[in-house]
């Protein structure tokens, strides 16, 4: 989930994240932010998981807008070239500076991969309100993150980014099938940090668009860049590229995994590809 939080236990590091929530509270100075516990390790994988987590939610909304990028321009396998100005990732979009790039960005298609809990505390996307704009809400993290409790959905040490594709696969499925929509574009999603939920669904995109791996990799680190003392590393990724592959490569995971039907993959590759 978005910006993971390091953790330690006795047996060993943890990551934990925005949405390992149990209860909010405001702090002494008017400060919103969240307290989380969690009480076992669900996936029975052997060490202590009882952590208490603060995150401040006043400092993830100075991040708004910070971990932007064009998903275009990258080469592809079949010689093609991914469009620009087609499609982009970002962090959340709210409270954005009145001189940022961002609020004149052109764009007809905007897809919110937060929370509803996420979005209460750090406010709607800014380009949201603007009526030639069509804002699509993926509430990916409410299973996770609620009002009154979370409950955790374990995933083994080292694949936390495979279980952000597999346990929220109903939601890919809507987010893919709005991407094989006509008329979608140039479009925007982002998640909270934009680097976990929007990071894995950044790999798959390009993926799915013939991208070489060293690439995705390269656009998935990007976001060090923003979050330099909380890095991602490569093989946070290999886990989804190994489900990938044993689903006989990208498009049968995304018909078997995913549930696309091929017209709708055919589809995004046309939208998304030069010719």
């Amino acid at each position: 989930m978005p910006l993971l939080f390091r953790a330690r236990t006795k047996a060993r590091r943890r990551f934990f994240d925005l949405t390992s929530a149990l209860r909010c509270r405001r702090t002494a100075g008017g400060r919103q932010v969240i307290l989380a516990e969690e009480e076992k390790d669900p996936d029975n994988s052997g060490f202590e998981t009882r952590q208490r987590v603060v995150v401040d939610f006043d400092l993830i909304r100075k991040m708004a807008g910070q971990n932007f990028r064009d998903l275009g321009g990258h080469p592809t396998e079949c010689g093609r070239k991914v469009k620009r100005n087609r499609i982009y990732r970002s962090s959340h979009l709210a409270e954005l500076p009145s001189q940022s790039p961002l609020t004149q960005l052109k764009l007809r298609t905007l897809v919110t991969l937060q929370s509803r809990i996420e979005v209460n505390h750090l406010g709607a996307p800014v380009p949201a309100s603007r009526p030639d704009v069509r804002w699509e809400h993926i509430p990916m993290g409410d299973k996770w993150f609620s009002n009154t409790g979370f409950t955790r959905i374990g995933a083994q040490p080292g694949k936390e980014h495979l279980a952000l594709v597999m346990h929220f696969r109903d939601d890919w499925r809507t987010f893919f099938r709005l991407l094989a929509e006509r008329e979608v574009y140039p479009l925007l999603f982002h998640c909270s940090a934009g680097r976990d939920r929007t990071g894995v669904g950044a790999a798959m995109i390009l993926s799915l668009l013939g991208v070489d791996r060293e690439r995705i990799v390269a656009d998935f680190l990007v976001s060090n860049e923003t979050f330099p003392k909380m890095p991602l590393a490569p093989e946070q990724l290999d886990p989804v590229f190994e489900m990938i592959d044993q689903n006989g490569g990208i498009e049968g995971f995304m018909r078997e995994m995913i549930g696309l039907k091929a017209r709708e993959i055919e589809v995004i590759r046309e939208d998304l590809l030069e010719d």
